[in-house]
């Protein structure tokens, strides 16, 4: 790696290898961040995030009060693979977000936004001031003037690997280098490259869950929500995340109830037909799966990642993921200003959104890109370990 000038960088260290940690979950990474910032290779604040998955990773743990993120410790223990990065950007940590997704994943539109994340005043949760449906569909939106302690935060979404799918089709690489150069302005200052191996293939495991009852598909019937195509007004949106709310908020204590009960029966809410629409598919669970322990609470997980999408699944051949890395990988890595401060890599196998048969083949050739453009290297493989102290 090149040597900066600690003069420019007053305080800031540097590593003499680049380090690279592997974890398994992706919420497992940001601990990594964090002994970063605590050891002055990284600034407390502002950082930047490029974030390579086919998931945006962005959500806010629910019922989780604003000020935990000020405990690190009970912070890292509410968190998930969903919903780890912005509770870090509450804290000050992250500032520029950069979605770097591929092309089957289509839960926000490419483009650059800026938006500000802080306390609500009501609640004391965190919340964002951001109308992309990603989050005005999980009711994480409120308007500024219900924020305390509020910070802004850039967030540019980037696809790549369309040639997959469309030969014809080639990675802008110079309009990449330009949304990086937002931020990096030169070799040498400070960013994190995370990367999700996730990203060159993943399923949606929730599509099989009790598949004999068709349940998956019965699901996205039931949590569907459509975002206001015109959110340019408030109240047309803030409408919009108290409907879904109200919808979320039922649908978890139906089967929180039928979780802790096995049954539906005594439950008080009112007979609406997303009761009747869950007595039907109860039925028929029980009726494909008699002997089997129902996991309601995962039926509902399975529910909440749908709206008027669903999770990305695209299994990628392993010629085709060979094809990603030497093209859109490759391509990205040159498209850098100038090495990463640290890369943070998730395997995301254990809970199939990576593929486990191709798992370690994509690990192997995503390191051997990553030794090729930034030796020397050190590779921390987290994953078998878990020490996070």
């Amino acid at each position: 790696m090149a040597s900066f000038s600690i003069s420019n960088n007053p305080g800031r260290k540097y590593f003499k290898e680049l380090p690279i940690y592997v974890a398994e979950n992706h919420n497992e990474v940001l601990p990594f961040i964090y002994q970063c910032m605590g050891s002055k290779h990284l600034p407390l604040e502002g950082n930047t995030l490029i974030h390579l998955d086919s998931h945006p990773d962005m959500l806010i743990p629910r019922g989780m009060p604003a000020d935990t993120v000020w405990d690190k410790h009970e912070l890292f223990s509410r968190l998930s693979i969903d919903n780890w990065m912005m509770p870090a950007a509450y804290a000050g940590h992250f500032s520029h977000l950069l979605w770097i997704k591929p092309f089957w994943a289509n839960q926000m539109k490419n483009g650059g936004s800026q938006f500000f994340i802080g306390r609500h005043k009501n609640t004391g949760e965190i919340r964002l001031t951001s109308t992309e449906s990603y989050f005005v569909s999980e009711a994480l939106y409120c308007s500024s003037e219900e924020l305390e302690n509020q910070r802004s935060v850039t967030l540019d979404v980037f696809t790549m690997g369309e040639f997959i799918d469309h030969p014809e089709k080639k990675d802008n690489l110079d309009e990449l280098a330009a949304v990086f150069h937002k931020y990096i302005l030169q070799e040498g200052e400070p960013f994190i490259l995370d990367i999700d191996l996730d990203f060159f293939s993943t399923r949606n495991p929730f599509r099989i869950l009790y598949e004999k009852a068709n349940v998956f598909p019965r699901l996205k019937e039931l949590y569907y929500f459509h975002c206001p195509e015109d959110v340019s007004n408030p109240e047309t949106v803030k409408k919009a995340v108290q409907e879904r709310q109200a919808q979320l908020t039922e649908l978890e204590n139906i089967f929180k109830h039928l979780q802790k009960n096995r049954t539906l029966q005594g439950y008080c809410g009112d007979e609406t037909p997303q009761l009747k629409e869950v007595e039907r598919i109860v039925q028929d669970v029980e009726t494909h799966y008699p002997d089997e322990l129902i996991d309601w609470e995962l039926v509902h997980d399975a529910g909440c990642t749908c709206d008027d999408t669903e999770l990305p699944h695209h299994v990628t051949s392993r010629e085709h993921v060979q094809w990603m890395i030497d093209s859109s990988f490759v391509g990205l890595l040159e498209a850098l200003p100038g090495p990463p401060t640290i890369i943070t890599v998730s395997r995301s196998s254990e809970d199939d959104y990576c593929p486990p048969e191709d798992v370690e083949f994509i690990q192997e050739a995503v390191l051997k890109a990553l030794r090729q453009k930034f030796s020397p290297v050190k590779l921390i493989m987290d994953y078998n370990q878990k020490n996070y102290t």
